[in-house]
């Protein structure tokens, strides 16, 4: 991900200048936009950070916030969202762009050392892995839950695979320090690649936390004979799942 930005907002205010001036101090290559969809299709090379400020009329956002949606959730895209706005607009952002595929929000007033402060660990995350900083693989067939789960362990290297076999790629080049893994896959369920990685001795080694969404009993049991470290379910609290990862770590 490079250090291009795509700013939208509906007015130049003095404000809005003002931001754009400490991106552009923190060498951020800023593209702005209004919140109009025709003149972002138009855009040549879109860049993947997104920047919302959201002021003045906010139904004008729904159908840029609505599209900027649908290119997060694209295949084979990393792409992020911020928003920034006082907290009613924000919770109306939400209504159309799921809390989960927001890199984070930002109140205003905003305080830009922060916002900067988000995008320079964002480019670092991506351009290299932090010393000391955990490595995730996260396998999951649906990219929705791919980028909730990277929003949600942002102080962790973290990688995504859309499937089993994609995954097995990735580990014959890449090592990690934990495997989350969706049990119920198409193809090659989690079960089956669960079994090629422990049947493999360059991946045997890899701890590997399951993810369900479901937990009556007769999953729960199979999933448990597999002998994973552990699994989590889908619908645990961001807090809750976090913690949960965070605990194992500090056991190891």
């Amino acid at each position: 991900m490079d250090r291009r930005i795509l700013f939208i907002s509906e007015q130049r205010s003095f404000l809005v200048n003002a931001m754009l001036k400490s991106l552009n101090g923190a060498r951020f290559e800023v593209i702005t936009a209004e919140p109009d969809i025709v003149e972002i299709q138009l855009l040549n090379n879109l860049p993947d950070i997104f920047i919302v400020y959201l002021e003045g009329d906010i139904k004008a956002f729904n159908g840029t916030l609505s599209y900027i949606k649908k290119l997060l959730t694209e295949d084979g895209k990393d792409r992020v969202l911020y928003l920034i706005g006082n907290q009613m607009e924000i919770e109306v952002a939400y209504e159309v762009v799921p809390r989960s595929l927001v890199s984070y929000a930002f109140n205003r007033p905003v305080n830009m050392k922060d916002v900067v402060n988000k995008l320079n660990t964002l480019i670092t995350n991506e351009e290299g892995a932090i010393p000391g900083v955990k490595k995730i693989l996260v396998v999951d067939d649906d990219p929705v839950m791919l980028r909730t789960m990277k929003i949600w362990l942002a102080g962790y290297d973290v990688y995504m695979a859309n499937s089993g076999m994609n995954a097995i790629q990735f580990l014959t080049q890449n090592t990690v320090d934990l495997i989350l893994l969706d049990y119920e896959m198409p193809v090659a369920s989690g079960l089956q690649v669960f079994e090629m990685l422990k049947a493999d001795e360059k991946t045997a080694h890899i701890p590997i936390i399951f993810l369900t969404s479901k937990d009556d009993k007769d999953t729960v049991m199979k999933v448990l004979a597999a002998k994973p470290e552990k699994y989590l379910l889908k619908s645990m609290k961001p807090e809750d799942l976090v913690g949960a990862v965070n605990d194992f770590f500090k056991g190891k």
